[in-house]
């Protein structure tokens, strides 16, 4: 049986080469708080098909979740990166949307 895993997400920072660094926290009970970023390098927020700022926490939430939920987890970095593969995996997957039906107007 997995253990719980609680990800939060804490901030983003600029990278030395121009791209965005995502801060999330990390805990289980095997590995309580533990700090774990995503590195998504500058050439993804740039050109038709570019990352939105606000779609950085998703994309990176998604590639760490993705990474624990692996086997190669063992072993976790502070840091991940980024790549092509994992975006397109994120766009192919699109979130689904929780419709409201609020119900037939009623006169009051």
């Amino acid at each position: 049986m997995k253990a719980k895993i609680t990800i939060r997400y804490l901030r983003f920072r600029a990278s030395e080469h121009g791209g965005r660094i995502f801060d999330f926290w990390v805990s289980d009970s095997t590995h309580p708080n533990r700090e774990i970023s995503v590195d998504i390098a500058a050439s993804f927020f740039e050109g038709q098909n570019r990352i939105h700022l606000q779609e950085g926490v998703g994309i990176s939430y998604a590639k760490i979740k993705h990474f624990l939920d692996s086997d190669e987890s063992a072993g976790t970095p502070l840091i991940l990166s980024l790549n092509a593969a994992d975006l397109a995996l994120h766009r192919e997957v699109a979130p689904a949307v929780a419709k409201r039906w609020h119900g037939p107007a009623v006169a009051r």
